[in-house]
């Protein structure tokens, strides 16, 4: 089963607002890594946890008391359905969308990689960050108007292309 269905509430620390997910078998240097819980979230994770508690449940994906083992293909699709959402998205999209938005926020890539459970950037950045149009539209605004370039300007660049071109 993915590491989320792997968490029990023994995996959460609600004092330091972290959930310790235990690594893939493919990453031994760090058995475990800590995954910090937004702070807007700790109270629903309060929540869960005392009813949780007090069913004795000890999952903390769960299912009718059960811990889940198999994808929840199913009851998601039953899920986004009652919710009105009707966009294929599967469980593992979440994945992209948090590496893209994170990225897209300013987050530093090494980071979210390691939040993510990659021992380097270069998963995120192959397979996970998606630029989005917004992301391309604010590095395109990043050059200088032409507007604003007086001819002198204009003329000092002519002069740099030229030479450049020469080479």
């Amino acid at each position: 089963p993915s590491e989320m269905f792997k968490l029990t509430w023994e995996d959460v620390d609600l004092e330091k607002g972290v959930v310790r997910v235990k690594a893939a078998n493919k990453y031994k240097a760090e058995p475990w890594r800590e995954v910090p819980i937004k702070d807007s979230f700790m109270p629903l994770f309060r929540q869960w946890k005392a009813r949780d508690q007090l069913a004795g449940q000890k999952m903390l994906v769960h299912w009718r008391g059960k811990g889940l083992r198999n994808p929840v293909n199913r009851s998601w699709r039953e899920i986004l359905k009652k919710v009105g959402i009707t966009r294929k998205i599967r469980p593992y999209d979440l994945r992209h969308a948090f590496a893209s938005d994170a990225i897209a926020a300013g987050a530093d890539i090494g980071t979210v990689a390691r939040l993510m459970g990659h021992a380097n950037v270069t998963m995120v950045l192959k397979y996970y960050q998606h630029v989005a149009t917004k992301q391309k539209k604010a590095t395109v605004e990043t050059l200088p108007d032409i507007e604003n370039m007086t001819n002198q300007n204009m003329t000092k660049q002519n002069r740099k292309v030229k030479r450049y071109a020469n080479y």
